[in-house]
């Protein structure tokens, strides 16, 4: 296909990535100003397709401003919906390159909701450089496979990349085409980046004796089918470790999961954390993971980061939840209506069961000490051995909301109402304790 042909089959191959990959909610248009995020969004204006722009200003070059100041102008030349996100790059876990991937992707996540999706620009130089980076750094099958045209985000978000089967050559010339104009990030010429290197050094010497690009998208391409495979397998091995929705994240079967081969356990990881919207871990790290969850007792705390969500062990099963953030121990309590959702600092929200009566309640966490008396218990007993008992996670057991009544403690979040307590209500025995969940 030449350039022209292919330049000119943009807006179908747009429409088609579309119906293949429908979002249930708001579209997003991830726009840096470049060459492929600004063709991407005339394309989509050109069809009346409703978009939003989102632009990330990293902070890293001295003309970022001047390329916020460019993406917004283009914007509302076209009306579209313009939200800049200003966010700063964490160096230390993986380079500036992995930083600004990483702060990118949270600026996205920070402007969507359920069921929106955010489409990107990468087009097939950008997916035959990605193969080789990756083939550099002894990726598997999965990280070979390239970037998926559409994948999930978590939470009900998706990220979809209609431009995968044509290169950057095509879209200049629709670019050129159109009259448009569009950021050159200087950054693209260092070559102290490993993928500018593989683009200017590497790609062009491939490409005169083969048509690399091509040929790199028909490998990825055809491994792509094998991690679809891998895929499968994984969930298939899910079900067969029993597995099962947590009041935060997910949980499985240890015994049954450490019955696997080590491929098939690293396979299921993998996998796992890819359903709830995490990164694919790299192989020495899934490698580390098994080997921590192995050598641990069975009463033994195991928290490991695996692409961007935790695995811990308790009891007899494994889970996979997200990473939790730091609270503060000199939090104040929080009053509440017993009527109306409240959201909690530590983590999830509150709400009311049926038959739970309005009030003035405050909201507290554990200090350390606290007795409480359960409806089915005859003696009080500290909270920290009730809670043991209850089976609560133990990563939990400090985020656990307490609900109070003119200084009584009335109810453990959803665990249990306190005796004591509920006299001072005036509830019956069968009424439950207000609702403490995390969002999905």
């Amino acid at each position: 296909m030449t350039s022209k042909s292919a330049a000119n089959s943009l807006p179908q191959l747009i429409k088609s990535a579309m119906q293949r990959h429908p979002a249930l909610g708001q579209l997003w248009v991830g726009f840096s100003g470049g060459l492929d995020s600004t063709v991407l969004l005339h394309l989509l204006n050109q069809n009346g397709i409703p978009v939003k722009a989102v632009h990330v200003h990293h902070g890293l070059s001295s003309n970022a401003e001047r390329w916020l100041d460019h993406c917004e102008a283009v914007a509302r030349e076209l009306q579209v919906p313009f939200v800049a996100v200003r966010v700063q790059v964490d160096r230390s876990g993986g380079g500036i390159e992995q930083g600004a991937r990483k702060a990118r992707y949270k600026a996205f996540d920070s402007v969507m909701s359920s069921g929106d999706q955010i489409l990107l620009g990468h087009h097939g130089d950008d997916q035959a450089e990605t193969f080789l980076y990756r083939l550099m750094r002894g990726a598997g099958v999965l990280g070979l496979s390239g970037m998926a045209e559409s994948r999930p985000l978590g939470e009900g978000k998706s990220l979809l990349r209609p431009l995968l089967s044509v290169g950057r050559r095509e879209l200049e010339a629709w670019a050129l085409e159109q009259g448009l104009s569009w950021i050159e990030d200087e950054s693209n010429a260092d070559e102290a980046f490993e993928r500018n290197y593989l683009r200017r050094q590497v790609m062009p010497v491939l490409s005169t004796r083969w048509s690399a690009r091509q040929s790199i998208q028909r490998a990825a391409d055809n491994l792509r089918e094998s991690a679809l495979l891998l895929e499968e397998l994984a969930l298939a091995d899910l079900q067969i470790c029993d597995i099962r929705r947590e009041r935060l994240g997910e949980s499985l079967f240890l015994a049954t999961f450490t019955n696997l081969s080590i491929a098939r356990r690293k396979n299921l990881l993998r996998g796992w954390v890819l359903l709830q919207g995490g990164m694919a871990p790299e192989s020495v790290v899934l490698q580390e993971a098994l080997a921590q969850i192995e050598k641990a007792s069975a009463d033994a705390q195991v928290e490991v980061r695996l692409g961007g969500c935790v695995v811990r062990r308790f009891q007899r099963r494994l889970y996979l939840t997200p990473v939790m953030e730091p609270f503060s121990t000199t939090e104040e309590s929080l009053q509440w209506d017993g009527v109306s959702a409240l959201l909690l600092p530590r983590g999830g929200v509150l709400e009311s069961v049926q038959g739970w009566p309005q009030g003035v309640y405050e909201v507290k966490y554990r200090r350390g000490g606290e007795r409480v008396q359960p409806l089915d218990r005859l003696r009080s007993q500290t909270l920290k051995k009730v809670l043991q008992e209850r089976a609560l996670e133990p990563w939990l057991r400090d985020r656990i909301p307490l609900v109070y009544l003119d200084g009584e403690l009335v109810a453990v979040a959803d665990l249990f109402c306190c005796k004591a307590g509920c006299s001072t209500l005036s509830v019956t025995p069968s009424v439950k304790p207000p609702s403490w969940r995390f969002f999905d």
